[in-house]
């Protein structure tokens, strides 16, 4: 029978004393309690000695976390906070979007983002969820966004697509580490800058600095100079098409966007500011950078492995994540080019995917500091400047000489 005491009625949480089996349980019970929650909600008063087991009644919050617990994992409940906030950003950045006929709901968002990031003190709460959203969600975006593109698409882009991708790529990488020499310049943290700009943002800074071992304090230096510099560049990118300053096609623009722009958000939110067309191409030619990243990881685990002051452990340095994400990308391709979706199908397809990658920017948005950014010193900024100018006039050269 249940025992209660005082005026406490009897509910759900209440443990049963009973004889000597019954309280073995109740502890068990008790254990079971406290794995689950972590004894944090649960705070469970195990000192009496006969079995009793009193809950402390912090009332209705705990009981609420505790039945909620049972319907949303721990590991889900720790990203909800980061994950509402930038989804109700998305939403309010696609209601303006479609207010605004020159502000892009990537863009919306990005700004919003940075607002609140820089006005306000975020929670320490909303972390998992922000990064979850500028990594895992963006790059399951980007894989439906395959569902555009056909392979007619990707091969009418010809050789000169891919010469547009990775000549500037290369050129960039090899420039930027000689004039981080030049600057006098950590070799680590010029390597860093480097492979952001010529690659992929800091996806690729993330990996170089995995590989080499760099100190915490240059992979977030260089992280800061590719997000304010990737930034700058897509807003002034659309802004110059528009205003026609360079006689860009919406194709040569596409070209333009994905062979300079660093981030793969950052790409998109400014290749599809000059229209459907270049957002495609823009697409095309940023995700066939990002797949460079792969054999210029291994490049730097050799390298970490030969040369480097610790390369003993090659095995450690080895391990290069492979960006899966490009293969749900080719099998969205893949699926497009074979007719599998219906064009409503596709429409809808298209609409979740822009709210998702209005989320990312959000994400990125609310990661990017601007006092952390005044603190970087001027080497690194200037290094960013040379490197992303220099990616950036060799991409638009080498548009000049090969689409017409």
């Amino acid at each position: 029978m249940l025992q209660t005491h005082g005026n406490h009625e009897p509910n759900a949480f209440d443990l049963v004393r009973s004889d000597h089996d019954n309280a073995s349980r109740a502890g068990n019970r008790d254990e079971t309690f406290q794995a689950v929650f972590s004894g944090k909600e649960l705070n469970v008063d195990q000192s009496h000695t006969g079995g009793d087991s009193v809950i402390d009644p912090g009332g209705a919050r705990e009981s609420l976390a505790i039945k909620f617990r049972f319907i949303v994992p721990p590991e889900v409940e720790i990203l909800l906070p980061g994950l509402m906030l930038t989804a109700v950003i998305s939403a309010m950045a696609l209601h303006t979007g479609a207010q605004l006929h020159y502000v892009t709901p990537l863009i919306a968002a990005m700004a919003m983002g940075m607002v609140l990031r820089n006005a306000f003190i975020l929670p320490a709460a909303y972390k998992q969820g922000i990064f979850f959203s500028m990594r895992q969600v963006l790059r399951f975006a980007v894989a439906l966004l395959g569902v555009r593109i056909t392979f007619e698409q990707i091969t009418g882009l010809g050789w000169e697509g891919a010469a547009i991708a990775l000549v500037p790529l290369t050129v960039t990488l090899l420039a930027t580490v000689g004039a981080g020499k030049v600057l006098g310049m950590d070799p680590s943290q010029t390597l860093l800058i480097a492979t952001g700009t010529s690659i992929c943002g800091a996806s690729a800074i993330l990996t170089a600095g995995a590989i080499t071992r760099s100190r915490e304090e240059h992979v977030i230096v260089a992280i800061s100079s590719i997000t304010i510099f990737g930034t700058v560049s897509m807003l002034l990118y659309p802004l110059l098409h528009k205003l026609g300053i360079f006689h860009l096609s919406d194709a040569q623009y596409g070209f333009w966007a994905g062979a300079s722009i660093h981030e793969v958000a950052q790409v998109i939110a400014a290749a599809f500011g000059g229209g459907e067309v270049s957002g495609e191409i823009g697409t095309i030619v940023k995700l066939t950078r990002v797949a460079a990243l792969v054999p210029v990881a291994f490049v730097l685990s050799w390298l970490a492995v030969n040369r480097g002051p610790q390369g003993g452990d090659g095995a450690a340095a080895a391990r290069v994540a492979f960006p899966y994400f490009l293969l749900g990308f080719v099998g969205m391709v893949v699926l497009n080019s074979l007719e599998f979706f219906t064009p409503k199908a596709i429409r809808w397809i298209e609409i979740f995917d822009m709210f998702l990658l209005t989320m990312a920017m959000a994400g990125m948005g609310l990661e990017t500091d601007l006092r952390q950014l005044m603190r970087v010193g001027y080497k690194p900024v200037l290094l960013s400047i040379c490197s992303t100018a220099t990616i950036a006039a060799i991409s638009m050269l080498l548009i000049k000489l090969l689409i017409l």
